[in-house]
């Protein structure tokens, strides 16, 4: 990611569609985080009676015969955020400048999953629909959805991957490369995931704990969030309420470890002073920073840590919450929830709570939001998604006031 040479291309966000464990859309979504209730409850989509943490954020969405899960999510939030941004489903603009941008974690793997059990157990199917999966599927049904004819990004990135995505869009129009782009990110619930966090014993069989002394780890969970993200002429030629400014972001990776953060969140640090960089936004502006905030013992006090290198003093003044102890971790799709919290909160001026954090960790020694909203001034916002690998990003976001 490099830095956009000055003048650069003002970039804001027009639409936001999300479907969570809270609700199927946006609204719903946001007015059940702000009441502190949370999406989590008994695994029942999945068959796994051996693993010891069966908690999870599940979406009841019915999607058609030959959609996956995965689709039928993303494709109900850009929906929402195409109603909202152009009152339907025409972009308005020229096809060929039109940008599709995604972060993508199991994205068809159920359906993979659902034919080696068939298999396994002697009921052959056709194997098409496993061929025809793949890690850009969602990518594909959106822009087919959409019409698009610019460029398409599928981000593989872990649990950065959506966050990356909204990084890559704002990154070509603030160029001048396209008109209009959607990103975001979808994730379903697999088998494969939830053994796989298992075996990393990350999964807390309880309800997760952000930032808590006796944090034990995350819950997994499920959905979609998609943006429209625009230039702000063309925002403003045409009338449309904004939601937000894109104002930059930053990437880099630990070299750390597969799996564990760097402790004192040196690579996590690094990506917050490029976000506020490539945003050109003083620390003492940031008000809220939306974190990655998962409940393992590992992540919470190295993120603390980043946002305190990062921000120097200012740190003291910010607030952080923390959307995963309400539908819990959407992996790939993670970056783009917290995205969509931050930018609600900027929005109404008031910050979602951390919910069950009653005993603080000394070692996550910010103001992390426990256990009800609060209400405050909100000028800009970080966004945080850290990954696997040490793969780091942080998205800075603005709120809208009209100039």
């Amino acid at each position: 990611m490099t830095e956009a040479a000055a003048p650069r291309i003002r970039v804001v966000i027009t639409g936001l569609g999300m479907v969570s464990s809270l609700a199927p859309d946006r609204e719903g979504t946001w007015s059940a985080m702000l009441a502190g209730r949370d999406g989590l409850g008994p695994l029942t989509r999945l068959d796994l009676p051996l693993e010891p943490a069966r908690i999870a954020g599940e979406v009841p969405i019915a999607h058609g015969r030959h959609q996956t899960h995965c689709e039928a999510m993303a494709l109900r939030a850009l929906g929402e955020a195409l109603d909202q941004a152009l009152g339907g489903l025409d972009p308005g603009c020229d096809p060929r400048r039109v940008g599709v941008f995604q972060g993508a974690g199991t994205s068809g793997l159920p359906v993979a999953e659902a034919y080696l059990a068939d298999l396994l157990q002697g009921r052959h199917r056709p194997a098409a629909a496993v061929v025809q999966q793949s890690a850009c599927t969602v990518t594909d049904a959106l822009a087919h959805r959409l019409g698009a004819l610019g460029p398409r990004g599928t981000v593989m990135n872990a649990c950065s991957s959506s966050l990356l995505a909204l990084g890559q869009a704002w990154e070509r129009i603030a160029a001048g490369e396209l008109d209009l782009a959607v990103a975001g990110g979808a994730e379903g619930l697999s088998i494969t995931t939830f053994a796989g966090f298992s075996c990393l014993r990350a999964v807390d069989p309880a309800k997760c704990r952000p930032f808590s002394r006796d944090r034990a780890g995350l819950n997994l969970g499920e959905g979609a969030a998609q943006f429209l993200l625009e230039p702000l002429d063309r925002a403003r030629a045409r009338g449309a309420a904004i939601l937000g400014e894109v104002l930059g972001y930053g990437a880099s990776m630990d070299a750390h470890h597969p799996t564990a953060p760097h402790p004192e969140g040196e690579g996590a640090a690094r990506a917050l002073v490029m976000a506020l960089r490539t945003g050109r936004l003083a620390a003492e502006e940031v008000d809220l920073v939306s974190a990655h905030g998962t409940a393992t013992p590992a992540n919470d006090g190295a993120e603390c840590r980043a946002i305190r290198r990062a921000l120097g003093p200012a740190a003291d003044q910010v607030s952080v919450t923390s959307s995963k102890s309400q539908f819990g971790h959407t992996l790939g799709a993670s970056g783009a929830f917290a995205t969509a919290t931050a930018l609600l909160a900027l929005r109404d001026q008031v910050v979602s709570p951390t919910l069950r954090l009653e005993d603080p960790d000394p070692a996550c020694d910010l103001d992390c939001t426990p256990l009800v909203p609060r209400e405050r001034l909100l000028r800009a916002a970080l966004v945080n998604a850290f990954a696997f690998g040490g793969n780091n990003v942080s998205l800075a976001l603005r709120r809208w006031e009209g100039r």
